[in-house]
């Protein structure tokens, strides 16, 4: 059979879906060739103009397919989510060229918006809590104070000296488990009293200790305080540490807590602002 004399049934809407979605159907392909190829699963191919084929995975490739709904258009998928978008390894630079309000899911899962004004776009990825924050403010909290036996209990390793002072040198580890879990950052003040000479505190979440100072002082007696930001970190099975340690000389360490950086609010575990 030759293209001329598939003609006439090529005009039937029907059998121009079926020939579509056998892909690999040549253009002189015979009737029982055809019939075989129909019954192989594929990727429906429609063409520019042509219907939307239900029950099928229709590949529009670069032509633009617009889905129009008077007032509004909606999807609905009783056995699950209403819209899915599919990840694609090539929707750059396209996507920055498209209409404010476009939507695609880059390579590596994230939701990419066409946002703003047409005169004046931006650019940006939907806020997740897979890799966004958020600061989450609670009422002030005191998680340390070395010159309480009670205020102290949080330390889950390290050794203070008979006054209950941090020694130089010697690092302490602070829990934070009851107040967050699997925190990111900790917001709020750290104050130095009780020292006996010039000093400085470092206040960092786990690992080995950077070379930035959180507070310095240079003679005995004093009381200062700073704003803390720091990373928590992880030891052991305590998921949400700050490590403290003072060099040159000793001195009492206050922790006030006043904000807590997490994925999701529910990880806060302390009562908010």
């Amino acid at each position: 059979m030759t293209r001329a004399s598939q003609q006439d049934n090529d005009h039937d809407p029907k059998r121009r879906r079926l020939l579509r979605r056998a892909a690999t159907v040549a253009a002189t392909t015979a009737g029982a060739g055809v019939a075989a190829a129909v019954a192989m699963p594929g990727t429906a191919q429609a063409a520019p103009g042509d219907n939307l084929i239900m029950a099928t995975t229709n590949d529009a490739g670069p032509a633009t397919t617009t889905l129009n709904g008077a007032p509004a258009l909606t999807l609905k998928n009783t056995a699950g989510a209403p819209l899915r978008l599919v990840p694609g390894d090539s929707i750059y630079p396209q996507v920055l060229e498209a209409p404010v309000g476009s939507m695609a899911v880059d390579d590596q899962g994230d939701l990419f918006v066409r946002a703003g004004v047409p005169t004046s776009p931006t650019n940006g990825w939907a806020w997740t809590t897979e890799w966004a924050t958020t600061s989450v403010a609670v009422q002030p909290t005191r998680v340390l104070d070395t010159r309480s036996v009670d205020l102290r209990r949080n330390i889950v390793s390290g050794t203070l000296d008979s006054l209950g002072r941090l020694q130089p040198g010697v690092p302490i580890v602070l829990s934070l488990d009851g107040y967050v879990r699997d925190g990111y950052a900790i917001k709020g003040n750290v104050t130095v009293v009780g020292m006996t000479g010039s000093g400085v505190l470092t206040v960092w979440g786990s690992g080995t200790k950077p070379t930035a100072s959180t507070v310095n002082w240079w003679t005995q007696g004093q009381i200062l305080s700073n704003f803390l930001f720091t990373e928590l970190g992880a030891v052991g099975a305590y998921r949400s540490v700050l490590t403290l340690q003072a060099t040159a000389s000793p001195t009492h360490v206050i922790v006030d807590l006043t904000s807590l950086l997490v994925g999701h609010p529910s990880q806060v575990l302390v009562g908010r602002a």
